[in-house]
């Protein structure tokens, strides 16, 4: 039976009303990634103008350029300009000398590639920093029209170059800037997420009774902890060219790096099911006390997203009670029966325990240090 008009309209209107939340939804979880196309697309459009009203021959590397600094964050987006022009640099000196010999043969301009790319290599291996060098002196080297002065030819490359860093820094600070204080709040919030989720398995494990396995987790957040340094390099970067400023302590990836520390050793303690005495006397508390740590990683997060300060609730107080269980089972007849491995992941655990309680603690303090109107909510990276 068709369906009456009124019931048509009403049954269009629910579909288009869904499909207008899904695409809302899609692009508030994808902004910062809209918002670097929009700065790339502008750094494009901006580096093919330039070259063309400057009317350089081989302009496009300074479209090349742009596409390979931009970053999400204008200290990113600096650090990668500067770095390019300089390997630019070095590499088109270099190429510059090698085509300056105006070696005919084969294996005369095999011989110079090889020297050249060579003593780039060497620069790039030295200067990490600087590895488009040998690119670039290939390029050089490879790419010189014959008959060309050389010396016009390296300074077009390296005006060309130049341009597209400039260009790529402006898009990066004018079109929709992005901060790299916004990052590195951004990737802390996201490494202490994962902390919390490997606390929350580790108590789980204590309170189930089965061994931890080693887990791909830990990869992942060494992983992203490297990020947040790379971000918060690029940080002091934009404070130190005084485009940007951030208040952020450089003991916070610090401090980060010893919470995963710890949970190297807790994951070690728990890698074997602890003695049947031990879980009795120690799993219930200990797998409380992860648990409130777990917790405070994620208030932690939250209250760096949010610029606020972090509630400790029950961390202290849970830890305090894993200690007085521990007291009470040390002293036991109990204790007395393990072996020297099992006591050693016995007293492992209360150690690595000890240590995240206090890294945690300090943590909170660092988050406590930068929140009071100082933090402005920060966009995934």
């Amino acid at each position: 039976m068709p369906l009456r008009p009124d019931r048509a309209i009403l049954r269009l209107r629910d579909k288009t009303l869904t499909l207008v939340s899904h695409i809302r939804t899609t692009l508030a979880g994808n902004a910062a990634n809209l918002r670097q196309v929009a700065r790339v697309m502008v750094g494009t459009v901006a580096a093919f103008a330039a070259y063309r009203m400057l009317g350089l021959h081989e302009g496009y590397w300074s479209v090349f350029t742009v596409l390979i600094v931009m970053q999400a964050s204008i200290g990113g987006t600096l650090t990668a300009a500067t770095d390019r022009l300089l390997g630019t640099l070095i590499g088109a000196v270099l190429g510059g000398l090698g085509a300056a010999l105006q070696r005919t043969t084969t294996i005369e301009v095999g011989l110079v590639l090889v020297i050249v790319t060579g003593l780039a290599a060497l620069v790039a291996a030295i200067r990490p920093r600087l590895r488009v060098a040998p690119v670039t002196a290939a390029i050089m080297l490879l790419s010189a029209p014959p008959g060309a002065p050389v010396q016009d030819f390296v300074r077009d490359r390296i005006i060309e170059i130049g341009i597209g860093g400039v260009i790529g820094v402006l898009a990066a600070m004018l079109v929709f800037p992005a901060r790299s204080h916004a990052v590195v709040i951004a990737r802390t919030a996201t490494v202490l997420r994962q902390i919390a989720r490997m606390l929350a398995e580790q108590a789980r494990a204590l309170e189930t009774a089965v061994p931890l396995p080693s887990s791909p987790d830990h990869v992942a957040l060494r992983q992203a902890l490297g990020n947040v340094e790379a971000a918060m390099k690029d940080a002091d970067r934009e404070r130190a060219t005084r485009l940007a400023d951030h208040q952020i302590p450089a003991s916070v990836p610090r401090t980060l790096w010893r919470v995963r520390n710890d949970l190297v050793l807790i994951g070690r303690a728990l890698d074997e099911v602890l003695p049947p005495v031990a879980l009795a006397a120690l799993a219930t508390p200990a797998a409380a006390m992860l648990d409130a740590h777990a917790a405070l990683a994620t208030r932690c997060a939250v209250a760096l997203s949010a610029g606020t300060s972090v509630d400790r609730m029950d961390a202290s107080a849970c830890y305090r009670k894993f200690g007085a269980a521990l007291d009470l089972f040390r002293t036991s007849d109990a204790a007395a029966t393990l072996d020297f491995e099992a006591s050693g992941r016995v007293f492992g655990l209360a150690f690595a325990a000890g240590r995240l309680h206090r890294d945690m603690i300090d943590l909170a303090g660092r988050v406590d240090d930068i929140a009071p109107g100082k933090v402005l909510a920060a966009k995934p990276a």
